[in-house]
C-alpha cells in the first residue's frame, strides 16, 4: 500500500470500528482452546446481539429443525465460525448507520455486500466446498475498504465514487467497483481491495479473510496464495453475480460471468442459471436478518428471465455447423448472430451432455437406443414411454401437464436450398437451445423429422405459453451464417396441449394428449407459422 496512505488511515480516528464485543469475539475465534460457554459470557454483554443471534439460529437460513430456547444452545447452533460470521455482520452494518457524512448509500452497499455474501454461499454449496460461513464473511467484507475510504477522505472520495457510478433516471447511482478500483489506482495510488485487506488485519480478523478481500479484484494474480485461491475466486465470482442484481443492465454480462465460472470452477451455463436462481430465493431471507431492503419478487423473476435469455443467445450463436462425424465443405464452420466467437462442441456421435440434460446415467447405460442419433435428444419411442408415467403421476397428483410440439418452419426450403448437412446443424442447434431453456425435469424430445416435443410437468396453459414464446422469439434473433456471409431466417410454429386444461379428461391417454398437440401445431403452421396455437383455444 501506498506509504502516505497507510499512515493516514493509521491515524485516522473515525475508520470503521467494531464494537467492544465483537472485537473480543474476533479474539476469542483466533483462541484454538475457546469454548462456547466462554463465547456466551462475551456475548451476553450485548443484549441487542443475543436478540438478533435468537432470531438467526431460529431462521430458516440455517434450516435447523429444531429451535433454540437460551443463549447457549443458539451458539451451539450456529458454531464458532457462524456467530463470528453473523457477530460482523450485525455489528458492522449497525455501526455504518451512524456515518452519516460519508458520501456512500450504506443501503446500497450492504445490499451488494450480502447479495455477493449470499453467492459466496450458495456457491459453497454447489461446489461442495466445507466451510459456508468463511465464504459468508469474505462475500460480506469484500468491499469493506470502500466503506473506509468514503469515511477517512469524505470529499476527495465523493469525486471518485461520483465518476465510477452508473446514473440512473429515477436519480439512484448503481456503482461500478472495477471503474471505482482503477481510479483508486490513478488518483490514490491504491485500490479500495488493498485498504479493505489492511482494516481487516487490523482488526485481528484471520488471514483467509485478507487474502479473500486484497484478491477480489484480480483472483489470477499471482500474489494470491495457493491455499486461499478457491476463495478469492468464490468471492471475486460473486461479485459479479451481485452485480447483476443491483447493476440495471447488468445482466447482459451474462454469458462473461458464466466464462469466468467455467474457468474457475468448470460450471455450465445450466450451473450459472441454477446458482442464479438460489441467491434470487435465499436473499430474502438473508436480508430480513440484516435488516436491509429486500429485492422485489418481480424484479428477482424479471432479472433470472434476462440473464438466461442473453446467456441462450450467446450460446447458441456460438454453435459450430460443422458435424464431427460428418463434416462437409458445403457447410460453414459458424453460427452467429453477429461477429464470430469461441465455438461450443457439438457432437452426433450420441447423447450430448447439453442437449440431454435430463437423461438419468442408468437410461444411458440401460438402452443405447433411447437417443436419437443426430441430435442426442431422446428419440420419439423413448419419450412416449416417458409421458405415460408423465401423465400417470399428473392424474393421481392432480397436477397440469403440459406437451408442445415445435416444428422448424419452411424446414424442406432449408434442406433443398442450404444442403442437408446445413439442415441438420439447424436442428441440432434447436435441440440445444430447448435443452437449455428448461427445467430439470422437463424432457425434450426429437418427435420427427424437424419436429420437437417438450413435456412439462406441473407446468400450465399459461406458463407453457410464456416459454414457448420466449423460444420462438429467441429463435427470431438467430440467424445462421454461411460461407460469404450468406445467412438465412430460422422460425418455428408450436402447438400446445395441457392436461386437463385442454378439455382432457383423465381418461384421456397418451395418444390422445399427442393428438391435441398435433392438431395445435398443424393450426399454427396453416395460420402462416412463426407462432404459437393452443388447443381448444
Amino acid at each position: 500500500m501506498h506509504a502516505e496512505l497507510e499512515r493516514r488511515l493509521g491515524f485516522c480516528g473515525n475508520l470503521p470500528s467494531l464494537p467492544a464485543v465483537a472485537l473480543r469475539i474476533i479474539e476469542l475465534a483466533n483462541n484454538p482452546d475457546v469454548d462456547l460457554d466462554d463465547l456466551a459470557q462475551v456475548i451476553a454483554m450485548d443484549p441487542a446481539l443475543v436478540t438478533k443471534l435468537f432470531r438467526a439460529a431460529n431462521s430458516p437460513l440455517y434450516g435447523l429443525r429444531r429451535k433454540a430456547t437460551n443463549l447457549r444452545q443458539a451458539l451451539n447452533l450456529l458454531g464458532l465460525q457462524g456467530t463470528l460470521t453473523l457477530a460482523l455482520g450485525f455489528s458492522l452494518i449497525a455501526s455504518s448507520d451512524s456515518t452519516s457524512g460519508a458520501p456512500l448509500n450504506t443501503e446500497q452497499f450492504w445490499r451488494r455486500s450480502l447479495l455477493a455474501a449470499t453467492a459466496c454461499r450458495v456457491l459453497g454449496q454447489r461446489l461442495a466446498l466445507k466451510n459456508l460461513e468463511e465464504l459468508f464473511l469474505a462475500g460480506l467484507l469484500h468491499g469493506i475498504g470502500i466503506l473506509a475510504l468514503a469515511i477517512m477522505m469524505p470529499d476527495q472520495y465523493a469525486v471518485l465514487l461520483d465518476e465510477a457510478g452508473d446514473h440512473q433516471p429515477d436519480g439512484t447511482t448503481a456503482l461500478d467497483c472495477e471503474r471505482l478500483a482503477t481510479l483508486e489506482r490513478d488518483r490514490l495510488e491504491v485500490d479500495h481491495a488493498e485498504v479493505g485487506a489492511w482494516l481487516l488485519h487490523r482488526w485481528g480478523l484471520p488471514d483467509y479473510l485478507c487474502q479473500a478481500v486484497s484478491g477480489s479484484l484480480d483472483p489470477d494474480n499471482s500474489a494470491v496464495a495457493e491455499p486461499y485461491r478457491k476463495l478469492v475466486e468464490c468471492v471475486a465470482l460473486s461479485i459479479h453475480l451481485a452485480d447483476i442484481w443491483v447493476r440495471p443492465g447488468y445482466w447482459q454480462h451474462s454469458p462473461q460471468i458464466g466464462e469466468l465460472a467455467q474457468h474457475w470452477f468448470n460450471l455450465t451455463a445450466d450451473d450459472y442459471v441454477e446458482i442464479m436462481k438460489a441467491v434470487g430465493e435465499k436473499f430474502p431471507e438473508i436480508a430480513d436478518l440484516f435488516h436491509i431492503k429486500m429485492l422485489d419478487p418481480a424484479e428477482v423473476t424479471g432479472i433470472l428471465d434476462q440473464a438466461r435469455e442473453i446467456l441462450t443467445i450467446h450460446n447458441v450463436r456460438n454453435i459450430p455447423l460443422t458435424l464431427g462425424r460428418r463434416p462437409s465443405k458445403d457447410a460453414v464452420a459458424r453460427f452467429a448472430l453477429d461477429a464470430p466467437l469461441n465455438s461450443l462442441p457439438v457432437t452426433a456421435t450420441g447423447p450430448a451432455k447439453s442437449a440431454t440434460p435430463h437423461a438419468t446415467p442408468a437410461l444411458r447405460r440401460q438402452d443405447k437406443y433411447a437417443f436419437d442419433a443426430l441430435t442426442g435428444l431422446f428419440n420419439r419411442q423413448q419419450m412416449e414411454e416417458i409421458l405415460c408415467r408423465k401423465l400417470a403421476s399428473a392424474k393421481s397428483q392432480h397436477w397440469p401437464l403440459s406437451v408442445a410440439l415445435l416444428a422448424c418452419d419452411d424446414w424442406s426450403r432449408i434442406s433443398g436450398t442450404y444442403k442437408r448437412t446445413v439442415g441438420d446443424q439447424v436442428l441440432i442447434a434447436l435441440g440445444q437451445l430447448f435443452g437449455n431453456n428448461i427445467r430439470r425435469d422437463d424432457v425434450v424430445a426429437r418427435y420427427s423429422n424437424e419436429t420437437f416435443a417438450l413435456l412439462l410437468p406441473a407446468s400450465g396453459i399459461e406458463s407453457t405459453r410464456r416459454l414457448l414464446e420466449r423460444l420462438q422469439k429467441l429463435i427470431r434473433q438467430w440467424k445462421p451464417i454461411l460461407e460469404g456471409e450468406r445467412s438465412f431466417q430460422v422460425s418455428v410454429s408450436a402447438g400446445l396441449a395441457t392436461y386437463p386444461d385442454a378439455g382432457l379428461t383423465s381418461d384421456t391417454s397418451v395418444e390422445e394428449l399427442l393428438q391435441a398437440a398435433e392438431g395445435a401445431l398443424r393450426a399454427a403452421q396453416q395460420a402462416g407459422g412463426d407462432r404459437l396455437a393452443v388447443c381448444n383455444e
